[in-house]
């Protein structure tokens, strides 16, 4: 058989790249030829043609910018997992998708929604896997444009989540965000392959592995303690109890009464069921607040103050838990999904903050009966009050976690699951310590200092592959090929 020439080695490889196990590459090749014949293109072609560096321009603008939308998005999901878990509960409560036995799938689910949107952003950013990464953020942007269409018109749901607690833009703000984004997606499907990237394909696997091994640090640590960066009103350094005067804010609730498996909502201003017909109290939501007139606080909180109730959810106590100078708080925004594995943890926290003359409480979110029921299965000794899950899921991330407060001021917050706690009963062995990738990995500081080796190593990739088209480094990084060829025939060849 006669040995292939250049030409032919060339052509066979282009189409070797465009094979796929479901053909996607072919479609949207497909697309980019339907894409040649439309009105804009027949148009713009003679000039793009005529001036090559427009073409890139644009193609580098439309990279960035679409890159960088999907970066602070997924970037945002990444910091606060537990955010997006709930957010992602959110959604299949309101499509009426049962989710009782879907936590840890819905968690899993987060996951990998928060780590794919980010590889693709920085992916579009760098230039990296110039057809498969303009593919991925059509496939995203095919169920998200839809998906935000319908939110903005039935408005399920106060806001899309698509930038966490970070950013939050209302529902036809997002669907309008999302259109842009798709046309610049159009186009990067079309003209992506022909422009460069920054790092040479031979050494992307490389990034893509740091890209994943960055998110999922950042999200793990998100999940396992607290968000390195806390976007929700209470914060370290913050007030949650305040002492002096009146609250700055109003809260305004809704009440749940049950009767025979019917829910009824009771407004603060309507008649309450009567209990000789059979209703019963269940719970009650926190709406919103509204601003006190005749506040008149020593320190105006920028944020409305944590409302603390009774056991059975009709006496304000937050004004009674104020009173001590060291509180350790545990906070249990489902108290029916609380494992009694945390049981042990929580009855020997309980023991050491007595040793220490530190008030310890549960406040739970939950019914008078599931608080009883954990009461007895638990052998819990400590006093357990209630607050609205919403509270509780705003303050603190996890289930359960801890807030330790001094004078009413947060000093730290934790996750339960990152505390490790001595099994000796004598006194000196009564401190709280964390796990190593627990406090010691929260907060902006250790997220700079992560973000500075992630982004050194694509500075390193982007050197080498710089110095590799300028020069042959080395076989192993040029591939064996010159490489003033090796750059031309990477700008002919659509390599993903």
């Amino acid at each position: 058989m006669p040995e292939m020439n250049e030409k032919e080695r060339n052509e066979k490889q282009m189409t070797e790249v465009r094979k796929t196990p479901l053909g996607i590459e072919r479609k949207f090749d497909r697309f980019g030829d339907w894409l040649d014949d439309s009105w804009a293109l027949r148009k713009a072609n003679p000039l793009l043609n005529r001036y090559p560096k427009i073409l890139t321009f644009l193609t580098w603008m439309m990279r960035l910018a679409v890159g960088c939308v999907f970066i602070v998005s997924g970037l945002s999901k990444g910091i606060d997992p537990w955010g997006t878990y709930y957010k992602t509960m959110e959604y299949l409560e309101v499509m009426h998708i049962p989710i009782v036995e879907w936590g840890n799938t819905v968690l899993v689910l987060s996951f990998i929604l928060f780590s794919v949107e980010f590889i693709i952003g920085v992916s579009l950013a760098f230039g990296c896997f110039r057809k498969a990464s303009p593919i991925m953020a059509a496939l995203f942007m095919l169920v998200m444009l839809p998906l935000t269409l319908w939110i903005a018109i039935s408005d399920p749901v106060a806001d899309c989540g698509c930038f966490g607690d970070f950013l939050v833009i209302s529902n036809w703000s997002t669907f309008i965000k999302n259109c842009l984004i798709s046309l610049a997606v159009i186009w990067l499907l079309k003209f992506n392959a022909k422009v460069k990237s920054l790092i040479s394909p031979y050494l992307q696997w490389i990034a893509a592995v740091a890209m994943a091994a960055y998110i999922v640090l950042v999200g793990y640590v998100g999940y396992w303690q607290q968000p390195m960066i806390d976007f929700r009103p209470y914060k370290v350094g913050s007030r949650l109890l305040s002492q002096d005067g009146e609250s700055e804010y109003i809260p305004h609730y809704e009440f749940i009464y049950e009767k025979d498996g019917e829910f009824k909502r009771i407004g603060e201003d309507d008649d309450i069921p009567d209990e000789a017909e059979g209703w019963r109290f269940v719970r009650r939501e926190e709406k919103e607040f509204t601003k006190n007139p005749d506040a008149a606080l020593a320190e105006a909180a920028d944020t409305p103050d944590f409302r603390i109730w009774s056991e059975d959810g009709e006496e304000d106590v937050t004004e009674m838990l104020c009173g001590f100078d060291r509180q350790l708080i545990l906070f249990v925004p489902d108290i029916n999904s609380l494992s009694m594995a945390t049981s042990w943890k929580i009855n020997r926290l309980y023991d050491m903050a007595k040793s220490q003359d530190t008030e310890f409480f549960a406040v739970v979110a939950g019914s008078p009966d599931a608080i009883e029921e954990w009461r007895d299965l638990s052998s819990g000794q400590y006093p357990i009050y209630t607050a609205e899950d919403t509270s509780i899921k705003e303050l603190v991330r996890g289930n359960p976690a801890l807030v330790s407060l001094e004078d009413g001021t947060i000093k730290w917050k934790s996750a339960l699951s990152a505390l490790r706690l001595n099994e000796e009963d004598d006194d000196a062995s009564n401190e709280i310590a964390t796990y190593p990738i627990g406090k010691s990995m929260s907060g902006e500081e250790a997220l700079t200092d992560i973000s500075l080796i992630f982004a050194s190593v694509l500075a390193f990739l982007i050197l080498i592959s710089t110095l590799r088209y300028r020069w042959s480094v080395s076989p192993l990084l040029s591939g064996g090929v010159d490489a003033k060829k090796n750059e031309e025939e990477d700008c002919k060849t659509p390599e993903s």
